[in-house]
């Protein structure tokens, strides 16, 4: 189960999603292990370069808006440098990705024992 930290605003405690809790720094090559079956997919988004240093929220779509969110990192792959916001195990369901706090982006279904793709200009 990943760490949880108390937020500064409300108090609450919230998910950390992937590598670099709390930086956008981590190593362009770092790994990352998903977790994915038996009910559990993951999900990685290609994010557009406004969220580089930022992280991404999501919530599913059939539950009461809880929001897990992942930092947005540089990674080095085979074509080169590519922005990458990983979510190594979730439920699989349908998710909200959020634009900002009150902004709804697009859904995507993270499907069960496998990797869900999704490219966010």
């Amino acid at each position: 189960m990943p760490p949880t930290t108390p937020t500064a605003a409300d108090g609450n405690t919230h998910n950390h999603e992937g590598i670099g809790i709390g930086s956008a720094d981590a190593p362009a090559s770092a790994s990352v292990a998903l977790d994915i079956g038996a009910g559990h997919g993951a999900l990685v988004i290609y994010p557009g370069e406004r969220f580089r240093g930022r992280e991404i929220e999501i919530s599913r779509t059939d539950a009461d808006g809880h929001r897990v969110h992942t930092g947005v990192h540089e990674r080095t792959t085979q074509t080169g440098p590519t922005l990458t916001a990983i979510f190594g195990s979730l439920p699989a369901a349908e998710y909200l990705i959020w634009e900002d706090d009150t902004t709804e982006g697009p859904t995507v279904k993270v499907p069960d024992g496998a990797i869900a793709e999704l490219r966010l200009t």
